[in-house]
């Protein structure tokens, strides 16, 4: 599979996100949410689990759009082992929550379509074979972790599907949220969306052509 770091030299350790404090907070489940604009659109960003596996929700915070999966421990630690910097699942937890709550410099987030994730790609290895077409993925989002290491930078890529609902279930659930960021603003609003309660996730298993896709 094609790598998305440009070298496979980077640091595998980092004593920043090391394995007991990640493995400790895997352990007791972990839920976390906080609002972010990529690209000029603002998201509403969930992400909750536990030692067993990682549910991601990014919602269009102006149209109410959201896309989500579910992603087993195992598939998370073979996405980081094509990348040539493999990381087990508590680091790699740990990592993406310290992005989620800008922690430390040394990893981001992004949100991406499948036509930015193409030429992300290609920018990474100008010379790689030309992936699959990204025809009929319109609908879909790439939350993007990207590890800087000391000489280079990995590009950790988790497919989202878009939620199927009607444009009804839509407005009302993009209407409830807004009643609540207004009573919450008339009332202080000192709160850190980093702390709030993302909503439950269905299990989503990744189907062969996201495996193929990060491929």
């Amino acid at each position: 599979g094609g790598a998305m770091s440009s070298s496979s030299a980077a640091a595998a350790g980092d004593d920043r996100f090391s394995v007991g404090s990640a493995a400790a907070e895997t352990a007791l489940g972990f839920q976390r949410a906080a609002r972010r604009t990529f690209h000029d659109v603002p998201y509403v960003l969930g992400i909750s689990g536990d030692s067993e596996g990682l549910a991601i929700e990014v919602e269009h915070a102006d149209d109410g759009r959201k896309w989500r999966s579910r992603f087993p421990a195992r598939f998370i630690e073979e996405i980081t082992q094509r990348t040539g910097n493999a990381k087990k699942f508590d680091v790699f937890v740990r990592m993406l929550l310290s992005a989620l709550c800008r922690e430390s410099d040394a990893v981001y987030l992004d949100v991406l379509t499948a036509r930015d994730l193409e030429m992300l790609r290609r920018h990474a290895n100008p010379q790689g074979p030309p992936t699959t077409s990204t025809a009929g993925q319109s609908d879909k989002r790439y939350l993007i972790l990207t590890y800087r290491a000391e000489f280079d930078k990995v590009h950790y890529p988790l497919p989202l599907q878009l939620e199927e609902r009607s444009e009804a279930d839509t407005l009302r659930a993009l209407n409830a949220r807004l009643r609540a960021e207004l009573a919450e603003a008339r009332g202080g609003g000192g709160q850190d969306h980093a702390k709030g309660q993302p909503p439950a996730t269905p299990a989503h298993q990744p189907r062969d052509d996201e495996r193929a896709a990060l491929q």
